[in-house]
């Protein structure tokens, strides 16, 4: 009786499991298809009536093949948990001496947009495209600073800086500052 139970018990918790992780990739995916819309929208914009939903820039990391769009600081999508954000203490990189800054969770699995940034090495490339114009940045910076509710960085105030910050376990953040190397029209 005892043994049957715990067989019920171990089937019924098998069965969530899976269910979980079926429902999660249907998420994953169906997250993956609306930014590939929105990604392609975003270049190639067309002339017809625009959607509420959509991207004002993207991020794009080549060594991770990372590409993601952002949406306005107001939008209701600029939520950490739909999406990576802009803080709200974020420039636009057409802003003289920038300072943009963008979270996103690297832990649970659906909206771990940034498990990946912890890959990312001094002198790697980031590409930001906004308005029209493509910011190339090369990672200057890595460092680890506690998890505590508030982000205070470090930052070169005479330089346009992109900064990435996830978390690194409970209790640490990865901050990654990269510096503009150059920008172009696209």
């Amino acid at each position: 009786m005892v043994r049957q139970s715990i067989t019920c018990i171990s089937l019924l918790f098998i069965g969530c499991g899976i269910t979980y992780y079926g429902f999660d990739k249907y998420n994953t995916i169906k997250d993956l298809d609306n930014n590939e819309l929105l990604t392609y929208n975003y270049f190639h914009k067309n002339k017809k009536k625009e959607s509420k939903k959509e991207y004002v820039a993207i991020l794009e990391i080549p060594v991770i093949s990372f590409k993601r769009g952002l949406y306005n600081k107001k939008s209701p999508e600029n939520n950490i948990s739909k999406n990576i954000i802009f803080l709200d203490e974020s420039d636009m990189p057409d802003k003289k001496n920038s300072k943009v800054i963008i979270v996103g969770h690297s832990g649970a699995p659906s909206n771990a947009y940034f498990k990946n940034i912890y890959k990312l090495k001094m002198k790697d490339n980031i590409i930001f495209y906004y308005k029209n114009k493509k910011y190339e940045y090369i990672v200057t910076d890595i460092y680890e600073i506690k998890k505590n509710g508030t982000l205070a960085l470090e930052s070169n105030k005479s330089n346009k800086t992109l900064t990435l910050v996830t978390c690194k376990g409970m209790d640490k953040q990865i901050v990654i500052v990269s510096t503009l190397k150059k920008e172009k029209l696209i």
